[in-house]
């Protein structure tokens, strides 16, 4: 019984020797191609994530600059509450006119 088993497995592998010929030879057939564009893939992907991350610290440190900015001329302009354009009109109010 072993050896007629043995003699399928044989033919069997003889008969499916060509499917895997294209292994054996550069670029290596679909197994090696398809790893070969998984690592690619891999390799892209961690590209994007290293982008991604670096635009977003860069886009919070331009935050952070534009926010610290803004608070520095307000609290700067904070100092004189009008123009003095605007303030003689504030003093106009006040005169009575008969």
């Amino acid at each position: 019984m072993k050896e007629i088993e043995t003699e399928t497995w044989q033919k069997l592998l003889a008969l499916s020797a060509p499917t895997f010929a294209g292994e054996a030879s550069p670029p290596y057939g679909f197994v090696a191609s398809t790893l070969a564009g998984l690592r690619a893939q891999q390799s892209q992907v961690e590209a994007f994530e290293r982008i991604g991350w670096r635009a977003l610290l860069a886009s919070l440190a331009a935050l952070a600059a534009a926010a610290s900015l803004t608070f520095a001329l307000e609290m700067r302009d904070s100092s004189g509450d009008f123009d003095p354009g605007v303030r003689s009109l504030v003093q106009m109010e006040h005169i009575s006119v008969s």
